[in-house]
């Protein structure tokens, strides 16, 4: 193996893992399961052996043509296979939120991908280095993307049944396999010296709308857990406004790194990560028309609230105190309307001198009153 052939291989493994951790770095609620993330990738790799030996086998014996498999056959049946792990991990507690769907997605995307680019810089070692390069910024993000797309498809579809629910998977799968066999058939029709930005430019397109569809889904669940968290989690107000602020977090945690250590903040961080997922499963609760997926969220958020207070016994009271003195609670309403009435008389005109000690001021300096003043009684 030559020293270019082994660059190539390491640009492309070493460039879509990164794609991929950076994905994974945008769900600021670390929700889902590292071990679901390593699955996926796994069934990336098993789904791309399976459709290479399928492939091979169809145009070998003279079923389909290479151009055909090539331009329809592969994407569709890739990204039918590669989805189909959500028939499985939709049904999962460590399958959140749509954007749980989203990652797991793009993850097992790229596991097919990485190992689809060993085949092709290995059949082809002249052009090892640019096939690497050219894949890694195209063909790659298209296998992640459209498997992305899937994974927010079930991640929607949990919540209904019946049409909807078969809308939202079918509609997830056509778009997917629509893009991949746009892409496909770009790269195989098109003759230009430009094809590599073409290429580029889609997978790049397909990526920048993942991104957007989670950046959409952490809104959605920051509104969640605003609306869901609260007392029944045991979670107080200045907690909640933390957990609303998380992605600040190395920021707002910075004093408590100072005071207690990084050990320490990295539990309270925690804490705020436990609770942020005990209000997206709050709301999920009144979203779900499963019974089964009802239990289940039940006893994720009991166990979710037992570490939960472990950790605050853990961190110790003074610890807590500081926590939530970051963002102190608001006021009651008896001394929130005292302040603000307060306030109101403080801003309403006064005569100079009001008050007991004005009036007697008034009454030492008003000068002598007229024989026959009104203002003082005759004496007759």
């Amino acid at each position: 193996m030559t020293p270019v052939t082994v660059i190539a291989l390491a640009i492309a493994t070493v460039i879509p893992l990164a794609v991929l951790l950076f994905i994974r770095s945008r769900n600021l609620y670390q929700t889902g399961s590292f071990s679901f993330a390593l699955g996926s990738f796994a069934w990336g790799m098993i789904v791309f052996a399976f459709i290479s030996f399928l492939n091979r086998s169809l145009i070998g014996a003279g079923i389909l043509e290479t151009l055909f498999v090539v331009q329809f056959f592969a994407p569709i049946m890739e990204e039918l296979l590669k989805g189909a792990l959500f028939i499985y991990l939709s049904r999962k507690i460590n399958f959140t939120y749509f954007v749980d769907g989203a990652i797991y997605g793009f993850t097992a995307g790229i596991g097919f991908a990485v190992v689809e680019n060993y085949q092709y810089i290995l059949g082809y070692t002249d052009a090892a280095l640019s096939i690497a390069i050219g894949r890694v910024i195209s063909t790659n993000l298209i296998h992640a993307s459209g498997t992305a797309l899937v994974g927010i498809a079930f991640g929607l579809a949990r919540f209904h049944k019946g049409a909807k629910r078969w809308g939202y998977i079918l509609g997830g799968y056509a778009i997917a396999m629509a893009l991949h066999v746009i892409f496909n058939n770009l790269v195989t029709r098109v003759s230009s010296g430009l094809l590599l930005l073409y290429a580029a430019a889609v997978g790049l397109f397909a990526t920048v709308v993942i991104y957007r569809l989670i950046k959409s889904g952490l809104k959605q669940a920051r509104a969640w857990i605003e609306e869901k968290l609260g007392a029944a989690d045991r979670v107080t107000t200045s907690e909640s406004k933390m957990v609303g602020r998380i992605q600040d977090a190395k920021e707002l945690l910075a004093p408590l790194v100072e005071l207690f250590g990084e050990q320490q903040a990295a539990k309270i961080q925690r804490f705020l990560l436990i609770q942020a997922r005990l209000g997206i499963h709050r709301k999920n609760l009144d979203k779900f028309q499963d019974p089964a997926m009802i239990k289940e969220t039940q006893e994720e958020m009991a166990k979710l609230r037992e570490e939960m207070d472990g950790i605050r016994r853990d961190v110790g009271t003074y610890s807590m105190m500081t926590l939530r003195g970051i963002f102190p609670p608001d006021e009651g309403p008896l001394w929130g309307a005292l302040e603000g009435t307060i306030a109101s008389r403080m801003q309403e005109p006064r005569p100079a001198g009001g008050g007991l000690w004005g009036a007697l001021g008034a009454a030492t300096t008003r000068p002598p009153a007229a024989p026959n003043d009104p203002a003082e009684p005759s004496g007759e």
